[in-house]
């Protein structure tokens, strides 16, 4: 029996545990997606305000992000995607961000506005005077081809489009130029839009200078907030009654190097700035990732704000998992207990204890505990055996810099998540003083730099109880180290 031929005989068409993250399956759609309890908070907040949406790796912010999207995916929305950075500095001042939010809106709108042009007489003369100037000067390069891309779509037929394709192959092998290439998508948005005036792009400039009436009483430091605020006024007047900016996957910027503080930092400068989240023409939603959140967490006025953390309980996990394999099943299983041997309660259990409380981490858990049964004996459901073998496998092996922050500049001696687990498995139990870690870890004067550290990144926390001497009692928080050190397992990188 080969592995397609045992998850078939465990009742799966398909396999429901290969796909990792949410874009991969967004053929299902909302058929696979289990809202989280407080989705009703989430998505009736945005309806008044900006929300900041938090949640360790794997918790599913992009799964919650593309749900709402597709709520919101009507025409009186314009929905604003962002999960590209690069046109943003590391380290941006308030201009910069206003004027990449605006490019940003400026794509999405012409984008939105490429299949029904003719909407743009109901601005009047001076308004489409100021589009025409957004459309050349804050829709970048590369939204502008592929901008041209849409209105080809829309325009021209099959048999005429690979027409087109082959001459431009036999313009670009000819080395026509950058420039010529510029005109032509310039003059392919102009005649399209041909309700906003033509921009003269001039012989030695790309984009000519656009002379319009525009109040420049406002400040050097205002002028990116201002055609920010007046693009977004400009939206407003057509049929488009709402603007949403949604910002996701910060943390996976390469630039950041999974550093939390770069990456806090980052948010910071978005979350902070009240002019962008506090704003009557448009709202943010801001997905985070909780341990860099945390850290500028203080700085920011989340009280004007709707701020939800996502995490999930041993019921929602139940329930997301039941939907899944009932849609990878075709609803031949109707409950996760379905697929393993009856004396296996507890020990289903005790893969909800291991996710800590994230659905990507079960995901994992339960491949690994099929693949495992399925080496071990084929003719069986899983058994007891094959969930404890997947367990241990998934703690050895589990990237645990996937889900713990690391400085991007640090020497290979440098303390980090593997070095700080070391340290916590030398203890004798979960819960530990300061003092217990210096005695068992021998970490010296360094162990309270040590302890807020690990506090700081999630692998610890505090509890509610004191010790003898009064001291603060601390506990292991991830569920992979508890079970190392109850097991005598070792974790490496």
């Amino acid at each position: 029996m080969d592995f397609e031929a045992y998850y078939k005989f465990l009742g799966f068409e398909s396999y429901p545990f290969s796909i990792y993250n949410s874009e991969g399956e967004t053929d299902k759609g909302e058929s696979i997606y289990k809202k989280p309890q407080n989705y009703s908070i989430i998505r009736e907040g945005l309806t008044n305000s900006s929300v900041i949406i938090t949640g360790e790796r794997g918790t599913g912010k992009t799964a919650l992000n593309l749900d709402v999207c597709r709520s919101m995916e009507t025409d009186d929305i314009l929905l604003v995607k962002i999960d590209e950075f690069s046109n943003l500095e590391q380290q941006f001042d308030p201009e910069n961000l206003y004027k990449f939010l605006t490019e940003a809106i400026a794509g999405a709108f012409f984008a939105r506005m490429s299949s029904t042009p003719n909407k743009f007489w109901t601005y009047s003369k001076e308004e489409r005077v100021d589009l025409s100037m957004y459309l050349h000067t804050f829709v970048r390069a590369s939204s502008k081809a592929l901008l041209t891309e849409k209105i080809k779509d829309i325009q021209n037929s099959r048999f005429k489009k690979i027409a087109i394709g082959l001459y431009n192959f036999i313009r670009v092998a000819l080395n026509y130029g950058l420039k010529a290439a510029t005109k032509v998508t310039s003059d392919a948005l102009t005649k399209h839009f041909s309700s906003l005036p033509e921009i003269d792009l001039g012989d030695s400039e790309y984009f000519g200078r656009i002379e319009s009436e525009v109040d420049e009483s406002f400040t050097v430091d205002e002028k990116g907030y201002f055609y920010l605020n007046k693009l977004s006024k400009l939206i407003l007047k057509s049929d488009i009654n709402d603007i949403v900016i949604i910002i996701d996957k910060i943390d996976e910027d390469p630039r950041f190097n999974n550093d939390a503080d770069l990456i806090s930092k980052f948010i910071e400068g978005i979350a902070s700035n009240n002019k962008v989240m506090i704003n009557d023409n448009f709202k943010i939603m801001l997905f985070a990732w909780t341990t860099p959140f945390n850290f500028v967490k203080s700085n920011i006025r989340t009280q004007k704000l709707i701020l939800q953390p996502l995490s999930w309980d041993h019921q929602s996990l139940k329930e997301a998992a039941n939907k899944r394999i009932k849609v990878y099943s075709q609803n031949r299983i109707s409950s996760i207990e379905d697929i393993f041997e009856p004396e296996c309660a507890q020990e289903i259990l005790s893969l909800y204890d291991m996710s800590n409380e994230n659905p990507r981490d079960l995901w994992h858990l339960l491949d690994k505990s099929i693949k495992l049964q399925f080496e071990a004996d084929s003719e069986k459901k899983i058994t007891y055996q094959a969930i404890e073998n997947g367990i241990r496998e998934f703690v050895t092996n589990f990237n645990y810099y996937e889900y713990y922050p690391r400085k991007s500049n640090a020497r290979a001696n440098t303390m980090d998540i593997y070095s700080y687990i070391k340290h916590l498995l030398k203890l004798d139990d979960v819960k530990f003083t300061k003092d217990k870690l210096s005695n068992y870890a021998q970490t010296g004067g360094s162990t309270n730099n040590y302890v807020v550290a690990m506090e700081n990144m999630g692998l610890i926390r505090k509890t509610n109880e004191k010790s003898a001497g009064g001291g603060v009692i601390y506990e292991i928080r991830d569920p992979k180290v508890r079970y190392a050190l109850r097991n005598g397992l070792d974790i490496d990188k």
